[in-house]
This record gives C-alpha cells, sequence and structure tokens, in this order.
C-alpha cells in the first residue's frame, strides 16, 4: 500500500481511496458478520418472511407452531429455516398461493422440520442453488410437486415426506454432475414419485419408499431442459410400489413409465442396484429410449455429453423437431429383487424402426438389434418375467452372453402420436382420487429444535451403496 501511495497522485489517489472503501465493505458484509443469531417467529418477528429478511448470512429462523399463510422468497446465503415442531409448523398456501418457500439464486440454505402444504405450484423450492438442505420435511397437496431442485448442486434430501402431488412428488432436474444425495424420501400419491430430468452423476436415491404413484421412479433425458442427457445417476437400496393409481396424472414418460416401479427412459450410464420392486401393474423395471415429440432442440454431441453442465454450449434448434428419439445406453441393473409385475419384472426396450410396423425385427436396423447393442445389461436379479426373454442370459453385466436371441417377447415403445399419448394417459375420472389426506405425523429433527443452526455449505457425503441391501 505504501508503494501505492508514493506513485499515486490526483485522481489516482481518488481512485486507490475507492478500493479501500470497497474492501472495507466487503470484509463488513462478509468477514464481520458477527455470531449466529436465533430470530423467532412469531414472537420477534409476525411472519417467517419478516425474519428472514431480516436475517443475517449464518442465523437461524425459528419458527413456532402454528400456521402460517404466506410464501417464503429465500435470496439471503447460509440461513437455516427451521420448525419447533414438524407436524404442526404449517405453512398453508389455501390453495392460491404459489410456492411456500422458494431459495432463489442463492446456497447454503436448509429448510427443517416443518410442513408445507396447499400451494397450488410447489411446496418448497431451490432455483440455481449451490448447496441445499431439505430436511426432516413434510410436503402435501401441493399442485404440482412437492419439492423442487432446479439447477442446483450440492444437496441433501432427507427423511422428508411428499404426497398428493399432480406433476412429481419430488423433482430434480437440470444438474450434472449434481452432488446430491436423496434419502429416506417417502413418495406417495402423487403423478410421479420420484421425477429426474436431465439430472444425474454423482446423484443417488437410497433407502426411499416410493409407492401408491401414478410411476414410481423416473429418469428420463428432454431437450426442454438443459444439461441433457440425463445420465450417471444411482438407484439403490428403495422400497418401491405397487404404483398403481389411475386417478392421477402422468405426462408423456407415462408411455412406458405408467404404473411401473423405476423407468430409465432416454437415460446413459445409470445404476438400479439393489432395490425391492412389488406388485408393479406395469413394469417393474425397465430401460428404454425415449422419443420426444415436438423437440427443442437435437441431441447433443458426444463430446459435450462428457462436459460438466455449466461449461457446456447450448444451441437450440430453430424450429421444433418432430421426434427426437433419446437412446438409453450403458445402464446396469444389478442385484434387484422385482416380483408381482404385469407386464414384465425386468426389461430393456427399443423403438421401432421406419417400415418394422411395431414388430420386433432381429435383422439389422430392427428393434432386437438396436437392444442388443445398446449396452444396458442386467445381472443377479430376482424377476421372474424378462422381455426380451432370457434377458440375464442375454446381457449380462460381467459376464459372456448364454444366449443370443433378442426376438424373443421384445419390447417395443409404443410409436404414438400426441394425441395418442393423451388418450392413454389420461386420468380414470371413474376412481375417486386420495389427495386431501392428512399424512400421519412424521418423525422430528435430531437433536431438537434449539440444537445449533448448520447452513448447507458442505456437499453431502455420498452412501456407500455396495453396503445397501434390498429391504425386506
Amino acid at each position: 500500500m505504501a508503494l501505492l501511495r508514493r506513485a499515486c497522485t490526483g485522481r489516482c489517489r481518488w481512485a486507490l481511496v475507492l478500493v479501500v472503501l470497497a474492501a472495507a465493505a466487503a470484509c463488513a458484509t462478509t468477514g464481520d458478520r458477527g455470531a449466529p443469531r436465533t430470530l423467532e417467529v412469531p414472537s420477534g418477528y409476525g411472519t417467517i418472511q419478516a425474519a428472514v429478511d431480516a436475517a443475517r448470512p449464518g442465523d437461524l429462523v425459528l419458527v413456532a407452531p402454528g400456521v402460517y399463510r404466506e410464501s417464503v422468497l429465500v435470496v439471503t446465503p447460509d440461513l437455516t429455516i427451521r420448525g419447533v415442531d414438524r407436524n404442526t409448523v404449517l405453512l398453508d398456501g389455501r390453495g392460491g398461493l404459489g410456492t411456500g418457500i422458494r431459495v432463489v439464486d442463492t446456497g447454503g440454505v436448509a429448510v427443517e422440520n416443518l410442513t408445507v402444504r396447499n400451494y397450488s405450484q410447489t411446496g418448497l423450492t431451490w432455483i440455481d442453488a449451490a448447496g441445499f438442505r431439505a430436511s426432516h420435511v413434510t410436503a402435501y397437496d401441493n399442485g404440482r410437486r412437492g419439492v423442487e431442485v432446479f439447477d442446483s448442486v450440492d444437496g441433501l434430501v432427507e427423511q422428508v415426506w411428499t404426497s398428493g402431488s399432480g406433476e412429481a412428488g419430488l423433482h430434480l432436474s437440470q444438474c450434472d454432475p449434481c452432488r446430491i444425495v436423496v434419502d429416506g424420501v417417502t413418495a406417495v400419491d402423487n403423478g410421479t414419485g420420484i421425477l429426474l430430468v436431465n439430472a444425474g452423476r454423482e446423484l443417488q436415491v437410497v433407502r426411499s419408499t416410493v409407492r401408491s404413484n401414478r410411476s414410481g421412479v423416473v429418469l428420463h433425458s428432454t431437450s426442454f431442459s438443459l444439461c441433457s442427457p440425463q445420465q450417471g445417476a444411482t438407484i439403490a437400496g428403495n422400497r418401491i410400489g405397487p404404483n398403481a393409481r389411475r386417478d392421477l396424472p402422468v405426462g408423456d414418460v407415462g408411455i412406458v413409465a405408467d404404473n411401473s416401479g423405476i423407468a430409465v427412459l432416454g437415460g446413459r450410464d445409470d445404476e438400479v442396484v439393489s432395490n425391492l420392486v412389488t406388485g408393479e401393474p406395469g413394469f417393474g423395471i425397465v430401460v428404454a429410449p425415449y422419443p420426444e415429440l415436438d423437440a427443442t432442440a437435437p441431441l447433443p454431441d458426444d463430446a459435450d455429453v462428457d462436459e460438466p453442465c455449466r461449461t457446456r454450449a447450448f444451441i437450440p434448434s430453430s424450429g421444433r423437431i418432430a421426434v427426437t428419439t433419446w437412446p438409453a445406453t450403458g445402464n446396469r441393473i444389478t442385484g434387484n429383487v422385482v416380483t408381482g409385475s404385469g407386464v414384465a419384472d425386468l426389461a430393456i426396450g427399443g423403438v421401432a424402426e421406419p417400415g418394422v410396423g411395431g414388430v420386433a425385427d432381429p435383422g439389422v436396423g430392427g428393434v432386437a438389434e438396436e437392444v442388443s447393442r445398446s449396452g444396458n445389461c442386467a445381472s443377479d436379479n430376482v424377476a421372474a418375467v424378462t422381455r426380451p426373454a432370457d434377458l440375464q442370459s442375454l446381457a449380462p453385466c460381467d459376464d459372456t452372453p448364454t444366449v443370443t436371441d433378442w426376438s424373443r417377447d421384445a419390447y417395443v415403445v409404443p410409436d404414438l402420436d400426441r394425441r395418442e399419448r393423451r388418450r392413454l394417459l389420461r386420468v380414470d375420472e371413474d376412481v375417486e382420487p386420495v389427495r386431501g389426506a392428512v399424512p400421519p405425523p412424521q418423525p422430528q429433527l435430531p437433536g431438537g429444535p434449539d440444537r445449533p443452526a448448520t447452513p448447507a455449505t458442505v456437499p453431502p457425503e455420498p452412501v456407500d451403496t455396495s453396503t445397501l441391501a434390498p429391504p425386506t
């Protein structure tokens, strides 16, 4: 600084003063936050939003039991928002407010030990967050999604109950690599229980229960979200099914995933391991290409796929593409127990090439040939019915195939236009919905409400999935 002072005269001295003032301001806002505070609602602040607005990074917003009819926006980093009692701290949208708690463009925010219900869009959402945590949260009867994580990384979703959402109980999209762990989630009575869209690599869904939805766990690629394709996720040690609802909606992915347990649609290099899947009217576990109608962008180049999402260049198409078929390649299905499926316990499918007419063709260019070259594999699974037949002998993961006929009982993804898809996937209006049911009391956050605030500033530790066995 002494050398700078000697060298500067006139306007340079004013510039130096501005630099020093800016540095002092930065220190005041980042390095001198003071000890974390506890901001109590409603005794100290009348609303959750008022407490959030007054909070500094590192503070705890502690919410007493009661019904809070508000929509909370969080833009301050490293906050912890915690309910005193998970089952009686209720954020209620009354069907008119859009989102219960919305964390936007900021990191380190944790939401714990409370309930969000009756919001028209989403109960709880993180958008463009680097570091997040949802722990011991109940989200029910929210219009589209219970918990949503969009364009966010380095997060943990643990011990969350989500039910009664039309699109998905838990929706994760647009991250690669994600560095996200989903652990101990219960997703029931939703359109899709857990939906992963263009989300993968360092993403785990483990030790969760997904039942009584229209579809269970769905992983899929699409042009309507960045970071395509979906790839490299792990689905392990979960209890899935039955997912047999017909009174709840399902999107286009339902042409394969409807009433099925785990569906990888247009995903690549995913691992589905050590899950228990029971009683699905459709497929237990299915891997298949996803034919997307009216896509907004072509398939990404292989070189782009290997790049992290945030460093890729995205070039949208100048117009809609009639059909973009997302291939499903390199997926591993191992060590699962799958029983009682209506169509097949395990399936690896393909799409019909022009001229095939929906019937498997073992020749070059046919469905059987396509599936045999996909690199998908299945080993060590308990499964009675597979498509194609003898799937685990056709495509063992780390062994030599002992049979070669891919055409027997091959599965062909239906070639349907938009109208046919809507008709196939319509809601059964003759079935009375079960939405509106209050979830049973859920476990509280360990350590009690007065435990020190812990911002979500450190990525979660990955779970060692080799230690997980199928639930019994």
